[in-house]
């Protein structure tokens, strides 16, 4: 039987039984994919309210900040795990962006690159 298709907003923070109008991915997942997904999304929200708070300060810079870099990293974990429970056309979208370089690059256990 396969599993019921959701509909993931990353801006929104949301997962809908029906597609919206509005930007989503479509993945397939089970009860408890979707309650990892959910703290996922948790995550992305409070990351959003940590650097948002900061960004408001001119004269800080945001290269070098603990808060951006553990932003980044949690949306790249993000997008993997939709990557992961993605469509066939979510996976496509996901490795147009080229931010999940290891999805696209198997060649990374070679030299040069970072684990």
């Amino acid at each position: 039987m396969p599993l019921p298709i959701y509909y993931v907003s990353i801006s929104a923070k949301t997962i809908q039984e029906e597609a919206p109008e509005t930007d989503h991915l479509a993945i397939q997942a089970d009860e408890r994919q979707l309650v990892i997904l959910k703290r996922k999304l948790e995550r992305e929200e409070h990351n959003d309210e940590i650097t948002s708070g900061r960004a408001i300060i001119p004269f800080k810079s945001a290269e070098k900040d603990p808060a951006t870099e553990e932003f980044s990293d949690d949306l790249l974990d993000l997008y993997a795990y939709i990557y992961e429970l993605g469509t066939p056309e979510t996976k496509a979208h996901i490795e147009s962006l080229r931010l999940l370089p290891k999805l696209t690059n198997q060649n990374t256990n070679l030299p040069g690159y970072q684990s």
